[in-house]
C-alpha cells in the first residue's frame, strides 16, 4: 500500500520542501562527480576511520537540531501487513551535507530504524519475494571520491519489523584479486535485476588512476530468501563487462512500487 504522505507541522512550508529537493539533487550530482579525481592509493581502512570521524562531528550538529527543523524530501506509508508504517527521507539543516532515513510507527512515536549518512540515494518499496508483500530499500551514500554506499532492505516477519541479513561477499571478492592488485578506495555499484542484488566492484593495478581501474573487476549476485539474501556466486569479470555494469542503471528489468 502507497499513499500522499500527510505532512506534519515542519513540512507545511511549500518553498522549504522545493529548496531542499534541490537540495538533495546539488548533492546527488556533486557526489557523482568525485568519480573523476585522481587515486592517491588510500587504504580502505584509514578511509573509512576518515569518514566515521566526520560523521561523528556531523551527527554532534544535528543531534541538536529540534524535529521541527528536520523537513522531508520525501516520505511514504509502509504496510506490509497489518501495521502501518511511515517512511521518511529527511533532511538536517544545521548540516547542509547530512541525511537519513527514519521508519517509524504511523503516528512518529516510535523510530524503529534511522540510518544517517551526507546523502540519501534511495528510499524504495521493492516486492523481492514476489508474493505482493512489500519491503523498504534504504540506499545511502557518503561524500567524496570514494562513492560509500550503504544499502539496507527491511521487511516485517511476524508483525516485526527486521532488517534483512546479508552474506559476506568482501571476503570472497578479494580472494579474487592477484598479488599487485586491490580495489583501491571504491565502493560497489548496486544494482537491482529482477528480484536479485548485483554488485559490481572494479579492480586496480598500482598505477591506475581513481577514476579507470584497469583490471576488470568483481560481480557479486545476491538471491532472496526468507528475510535474508544468499550469495549465488562471485566472480571475476572482463574490463569491458565492467564498464558496462558501472554504467547500467538502478533498476534493471525490475518493478518498484
Amino acid at each position: 500500500m502507497q499513499a500522499t504522505h500527510f505532512p506534519r507541522e515542519r513540512h507545511s512550508v511549500m518553498n522549504r520542501y522545493l529548496c531542499v529537493a534541490g537540495v538533495g539533487l546539488c548533492l546527488a550530482l556533486g557526489f557523482a562527480s568525485g568519480r573523476f579525481v585522481e587515486r592517491k592509493h588510500p587504504e580502505r581502512n584509514n578511509l573509512n576511520a576518515a569518514r566515521a570521524s566526520s560523521s561523528v562531528m556531523a551527527d554532534f550538529a544535528c543531534d541538536h537540531a529540534p524535529e521541527r527543523d528536520w523537513y522531508t524530501v520525501r516520505g511514504f506509508f509502509y504496510q506490509p501487513g497489518k501495521t502501518l508504517y511511515n517512511a521518511d527521507w529527511e533532511y538536517c539543516p544545521d548540516d547542509p551535507s547530512q541525511q537519513r532515513v527514519r521508519i517509524t510507527d504511523a503516528n512518529y512515536q516510535k523510530v524503529f530504524f534511522q540510518y544517517v549518512n551526507d546523502e540519501v540515494l534511495r528510499l524504495e518499496m521493492l516486492d523481492l519475494a514476489g508474493n505482493h508483500i512489500p519491503q523498504l530499500l534504504v540506499l545511502t551514500g557518503a561524500a567524496g571520491t570514494g562513492e560509500d554506499i550503504d544499502w539496507h532492505v527491511i521487511g516485517e516477519s511476524n508483525g516485526t519489523l527486521m532488517e534483512w541479513k546479508v552474506p559476506n561477499y568482501d571476503g570472497p571478492a578479494e580472494k579474487l584479486l592477484r598479488r599487485d592488485e586491490d580495489f583501491c578506495c571504491k565502493d560497489w555499484n548496486f544494482h537491482l535485476q529482477g528480484n536479485e542484488i548485483l554488485l559490481a566492484e572494479g579492480i586496480y593495478r598500482e598505477n591506475d588512476g581513481n577514476c579507470c581501474p584497469s583490471a576488470g573487476g568483481v560481480l557479486v549476485r545476491l538471491r532472496p530468501t526468507q528475510n535474508a539474501f544468499e550469495l549465488v556466486s562471485v566472480v571475476r569479470i572482463s574490463k569491458p563487462e565492467y564498464y558496462r555494469w558501472r554504467d547500467k542503471g538502478f533498476c534493471i528489468n525490475c518493478s518498484l512500487y
